[in-house]
């Protein structure tokens, strides 16, 4: 009997821990470049534009599965899909999601982790004919 209701203080500590650590996950983000690359013809895009300095917060809101960008025009992706994790021969860690913005069109939005480079943190948004990538840090 003891046993038994050890084994259900357990349970219920470990279900209020996961709780707490899946109840409001916010990481707020910070940007410090951009960079554009848009599709020339159905098999070639364009090189990657020079980095452009920029300071835009980034929200990624895990609990509504959403990413949300202040830039100019403020983006909105809610996630329809997570892609999961990879790892490239570099060591280099991609977390994918397939997304819908408020217009209703799907894109991927990508963090980029470049173990490679000392840990430098991207978010790429790619749509069918364009892209960007983002350099940033978080604020947390």
């Amino acid at each position: 009997m003891k046993s038994r209701h050890l084994k259900s203080i357990f349970l219920l500590g470990f279900i209020i821990l996961v709780t707490n650590l899946t109840y409001g996950q916010v990481y707020k983000l910070k940007t410090t470049s951009v960079a554009f690359k848009t599709k020339v013809n159905d098999y070639k895009w364009s090189d990657w534009s020079e980095w452009e300095e920029t300071s835009v917060l980034v929200v990624m809101d895990i609990d509504k599965d959403r990413f949300t960008i202040y830039s100019k025009e403020t983006q909105v992706y809610d996630v329809a899909e997570d892609e999961g994790k990879t790892t490239d021969s570099d060591g280099d860690d991609t977390w994918s999601f397939y997304c819908v913005n408020e217009d209703g069109l799907t894109c991927r939005v990508r963090l980029v982790r470049l173990n490679s480079q000392n840990g430098r943190n991207q978010l790429y948004v790619d749509f069918n004919d364009m892209k960007w990538v983002y350099n940033l840090y978080s604020l947390d």
